[in-house]
């Protein structure tokens, strides 16, 4: 029969056992020191944690590190219960620890047993949310073992830290000339306007802001319109408007205001285009083709009066009479274009006048003032030498002097019966119209048959019609209806209307007649109706005595 190896006895196996059991209680009860994969870190920190300068003062007492198996602690809280700053960063939800370390994962970014002068934190932590710092990794992204960038390339001292020496120091390798100009420019203060994204770096697009960069502004430092900004705000705040940079440049003086870009581009100061139709004084006709200088006198180019006398006063003939500006009449074309409308005036023009020039009424260039009277121009051409006066309008019409409209019936002597068709020189002798006498005996002599006896007034008896008939309308001292007179005054007075005779009709033989009138002891024998007023017989009892 073979016998058993040694160790697969009774008493091996057991003694195996109580190895086992030694051990694993010497781990558990050692908080894992026979573990222990080599030496605690012993450098001393700023300050003393728990009473300890560094881990290497406890390198005997594991437990304080490693919670036992059974327990419900993990190693982290082990380390927050010495770490009481980093559990205070945790407990308020603030500074470099919070939202990203926990109990649970000190060991991540945390190593130890690495030697005594061995880093008590990694390289490398690549999951660290950096965005909470305010500045991206964006442009800096760090990578595992052989990367671009450590945390420790700009944390050198501890993670905690940052000094802006660290973005000097590198960027002075990747581009010396242009990192000591930027620091010039806008100082040391890397962070005020950086911050990870790379927006102000190398892909920085000035053209998608709201001041593209253009002409000559393309060609300029960043500091040439930017200068003393030392943070984005004053970056932000650089002025947009051309005065506000090129106030020193400006020619003009301020007369012109200020904005640059009405006349002149970002390309050149030289070639202003300025637009006159935009200002309040757009040119046209000559004023298009004006030298600029002609008008704007020694660069002048704001307060230049708009008013044509403004610049046109030394070539006014009207000598200033007008109160109007001078467009009123003339065009900018040239001053020989008028579009001056008399018939806008005080005075339209009508018939000849609208012919006439200009210089015949307003001679020697005299237009204000022109007296409006026809007289006034026309005194020379009055065949009525003035007789009539100086309205020669009441009669005569502005399209020639032979269109009269002089109506007599208006006048102090309307024309009546044969009047009407009498020549005006028939009344009016030697063509004088002023005075003419309006008495029928001024015109109509007495013929004689009168005598004076009836005085002036023709009109009593007779009519404008014509002479005769006359009909009397006086008081008569004899009887009108007169027997066998039949109306007719010649019956009574064949010779002459001062005379009258009763032998036309009582025809007595003169010796009877004046025989018995001397018996009457009537010794007058030409006054019958002294006797017979009535017309009748002796006595006044009528009859015819033959």
């Amino acid at each position: 029969m073979t016998r058993p190896l040694g160790c697969l006895t009774g008493a091996g196996l057991l003694a195996g056992l109580l190895t086992a059991l030694t051990i694993g209680a010497s781990a558990a009860f050692g908080g894992n020191a026979l573990f222990s994969p080599g030496e605690l870190n012993a450098v001393a920190g700023e300050a003393p944690v728990g009473g300890i300068d560094s881990h290497a003062d406890r390198s005997q007492e594991c437990g304080q590190c490693h919670a036992p198996i059974w327990g419900d602690q993990r190693m982290g809280d082990r380390c927050l219960a010495c770490h009481q700053r980093v559990a205070d960063e945790l407990a308020v939800v603030s500074g470099f620890h919070y939202g990203y370390a926990s109990a649970g994962n000190c060991r991540d970014c945390h190593t130890e047993h690495q030697g005594p002068q061995a880093a008590l934190t990694l390289q490398e932590i690549v999951n660290y949310p950096h965005d909470r710092t305010r500045f991206m990794l964006l442009a800096h992204p760090p990578t595992g073992a052989g990367g671009a960038f450590r945390c420790m390339d700009c944390h050198p001292a501890r993670l905690g830290e940052f000094s802006t020496d660290s973005c000097e120091g590198c960027h002075k390798q990747l581009d010396p000339a242009y990192t000591v100009q930027h620091l010039i420019d806008f100082g040391p203060g890397c962070l005020e306007c950086h911050d990870g994204v790379d927006r102000y770096g190398v892909h920085f697009d000035h053209q998608n802001l709201v001041f593209p960069l253009e002409g000559v502004h393309l060609e300029l430092r960043c500091s040439a319109c930017h200068a003393g900004a030392r943070d984005v705000p004053a970056l932000q705040a650089a002025p947009a408007r051309c005065f506000e940079c090129h106030a020193s440049d400006d020619i003009h003086s301020g007369r012109l205001g200020q904005v640059c870009e009405s006349c002149h581009t970002p390309q050149t100061w030289e070639g202003a285009t300025l637009d006159h139709r935009l200002t309040a004084f757009p040119l046209l006709g000559s004023h298009a083709t004006a030298d600029c200088l002609g008008c704007h006198v020694e660069r002048q180019w704001s307060g230049i009066p708009r008013d044509c006398t403004g610049c046109h006063s030394q070539q006014d003939p009207h000598a200033g009479q007008f109160v109007r500006d001078c467009d009123a009449c003339h065009s900018p074309t040239q001053w020989s274009d008028l579009h001056f409308d008399h018939q806008q005036s005080t005075y339209p023009l009508v018939g000849a006048h609208r012919k006439a020039s200009c210089s015949g009424c307003h001679e020697n260039g005299r237009y204000v003032g022109t007296p409006t009277a026809c007289i006034a121009c026309h005194a020379a051409e009055d065949e009525h030498d003035g007789r009539f006066g100086q309205d020669c309008s009441a009669c005569h019409e502005p399209t020639t002097w032979d269109d009269v409209t002089f109506d007599h019936n208006l006048s102090r002597f309307p024309l009546t019966g044969a009047h009407r068709s009498t020549a005006c020189l028939g009344c009016h002798k030697g063509g004088s119209f002023a005075g003419t006498p309006t008495a029928c005996s001024a015109c109509h002599a007495e013929p004689g048959i009168h005598r004076g006896v009836f005085g002036l007034q023709c009109g009593s008896c007779h009519s404008t019609s014509a002479w005769l008939p006359a009909s009397w309308n006086g008081s008569h001292s004899f009887p009108m209806n007169h027997g066998g007179a039949g109306g007719q005054c010649s019956t009574c007075h064949p010779s002459s209307y001062g005379q009258y005779t009763c032998y036309g009709c009582h025809k007595h033989d003169p010796g009877d007649t004046e025989k018995k009138h001397r018996e009457e002891g009537i010794g007058n024998l030409s006054a019958c109706a002294d006797c017979h007023a009535g017309g009748r017989g002796e006595g006044g009892d009528g009859g015819d005595d033959d």
